[in-house]
Order: C-alpha cells, then sequence, then structure tokens
C-alpha cells in the first residue's frame, strides 16, 4: 500500500514509476500526430481549397461531416502554424506520452480535442477551426498536473518558471484574449483544451493514488 501525504512524495513516486528512455525517443502516438501533421499540411498545399468543407470544422457542417471533429486539427493556416504546434507536441507530448503511457495520450487527444472544437464552434458559429493548439494546450495543462515542477524558459524572461505557474498564465491569456477577440486565432479553443487536459489529468491522479492505497 503506498501512501502520499505531499506532492512531494507523489512526484517521486511517479519518477520511480517511470521507465528511463534516451531522450530522442518518441511515443508512438506522439509520433503518429507528427506524421500526419505533416502529411496533411502537404496535402493541403496541393488541393487548397478544395479541402476545406471535408476536413475543417465548422460547425454548420457538423451533422453532415460528423469526422471533422477530428479532422480539422491535422490541418494548418501556414508552416509557423504548423512548426509550433509540432514542436510543442514533440516536446511536451513525447514527455507525457513516454511517462503516462499512450492509452492515456489517446483519451487525452480525442477529449481535448473534441470539446475544443465544440466550444469554439459555440462561439464561432459558421467559422472554420483548425489546427492542433487545443491539444497542445491540453497536454500544457496535463502536465501541470503530473509534473508541476517542469521548468520552462518564457521569452523575454531571464529566469526559467514552472509550469505550474506558466500553465494558469497561459489559461488567463487565452480567456482575456478571446473576450478580445478580433485576431482570428480560437483562444477560447485554447483554455478549453486546456481546462479538458487538467481536468482529465486530477482524474487519473486521484484514480492512481486511490488504486495504490
Amino acid at each position: 500500500m503506498e501512501e502520499f501525504y505531499n506532492d512531494e512524495d507523489l512526484k517521486q513516486f511517479y519518477s520511480k514509476k517511470a521507465q528511463r528512455k534516451p531522450l530522442l525517443v518518441i511515443g508512438e502516438f506522439t509520433k503518429f500526430l507528427l506524421i500526419s501533421c505533416a502529411v496533411c499540411f502537404a496535402a493541403s498545399l496541393i488541393f487548397g481549397n478544395s479541402l476545406f468543407d471535408l476536413v475543417l470544422y465548422n460547425s454548420l457542417n457538423i451533422l453532415k461531416y460528423p469526422w471533422i471533429l477530428v479532422t480539422n486539427v491535422f490541418f494548418h493556416a501556414n508552416f509557423e502554424h504548423l512548426f509550433f504546434n509540432c514542436w510543442a507536441i514533440f516536446m511536451f507530448g513525447s514527455f507525457l506520452e513516454l511517462r503516462k503511457g499512450t492509452k492515456f495520450m489517446m483519451t487525452l487527444f480525442f477529449s481535448s480535442v473534441i470539446i475544443s472544437n465544440v466550444v469554439f464552434g459555440f462561439f464561432n458559429p459558421g467559422i472554420y477551426g483548425l489546427g492542433i493548439s487545443g491539444f497542445v494546450y491540453a497536454i500544457i495543462g496535463s502536465v501541470v498536473v503530473f509534473e508541476p515542477n517542469t521548468k520552462l524558459f518564457i521569452f523575454p524572461l531571464p529566469v526559467p518558471l514552472k509550469i505550474s505557474i506558466v500553465g494558469p498564465i497561459f489559461l488567463a491569456i487565452e480567456l482575456v484574449l478571446a473576450i478580445i477577440g478580433g485576431d482570428g486565432i480560437g483562444h477560447i479553443a485554447h483554455a478549453a483544451g486546456f481546462i479538458v487536459g487538467f481536468a482529465i489529468s486530477k482524474y487519473y491522479k486521484i484514480k492512481e493514488i486511490h488504486y495504490y492505497r
């Protein structure tokens, strides 16, 4: 029976449980996402706007093309959009999948993608949405729960900050930008993704604590 009296005990438990893996090892689902995003970006360059109705999320098309609740995340507006999302997934997605497993990552992916799309469509009816940023924020929300002491360098700050501090700041910024609007970015989907990732991870963490007691 395992007993946890504070976050440090719990962190040590996860550290012992996780297997040590080489730095560049990438989780299978993370690898699938990266390859899929790259392939779909290439396809969008070839076929252009003709793919929009079939693959991009639009709340007015959901009954006709229900798969767009998921397929839109593999497409990106431009190379910069693709690069930064894939870089975040490579860094944090690999980190999370190698510690929590592929099944957890798939649960996190489908839950955050579908819910963030629904929330985006509710506030932006008839507007096309694309990109995997909602899942990126779900990963950040998850890391806040499982590895709160992970540190990040945030430009232009000279010192790294714990993700337990950075994550909520990101969420607050996205909520404020969602209210302001007008920049063509789905900030409300980002916020929804973070909340979903945080909530699911909290549930898993509590479940694991009770399981090992």
